[in-house]
């Protein structure tokens, strides 16, 4: 078990990495093209997409906590909702919202740790 969590943090991080070296460097140099916008929000929506996947794999691996695999998709809605919405060049550019897409994915990925805690302890009081 240990192994496999091992494994799904690097995918995860490798995910989480390519996404925010592409946005760093296809994004931050002046104006991008709205080419390389389509082109980092199409790898962070996969990047988003499998950082969930993996986390629905681990939590869906206690079969104590299996309630808690069912805000998997909410989180998943949550943290792609910043790659929908629109680039405004000065105030909201599109770099901000690669990043803001990242963070709440890992926030996701937190938040459903704490739940399947929470989870395990209230199902099973003898573990505390």
């Amino acid at each position: 078990m240990a192994l496999f969590i091992v494994f799904i943090a690097f995918i995860w991080g490798g995910s989480m990495g390519v996404t925010l070296m592409m946005a760093k460097s296809r994004l931050a140099p002046g104006e991008a093209s709205l080419g390389d916008q389509l082109i980092v929000r199409v790898v962070a929506f996969f990047s988003v997409s499998i950082a969930m996947l993996t986390l629905g794999l681990v939590s869906g691996r206690t079969a104590i906590a299996e309630d808690t695999t069912a805000l998997v998709p909410y989180l998943w809605l949550v943290a792609v909702s910043p790659l929908i919405i629109p680039s405004l060049k000065r105030k909201l550019p599109s770099e901000r919202l690669i990043y803001a897409s990242v963070l709440l994915s890992a926030a996701g990925g937190v938040a459903l740790a704490m739940a399947t805690l929470v989870s395990l302890i209230l199902n099973n009081p003898e573990i505390v």
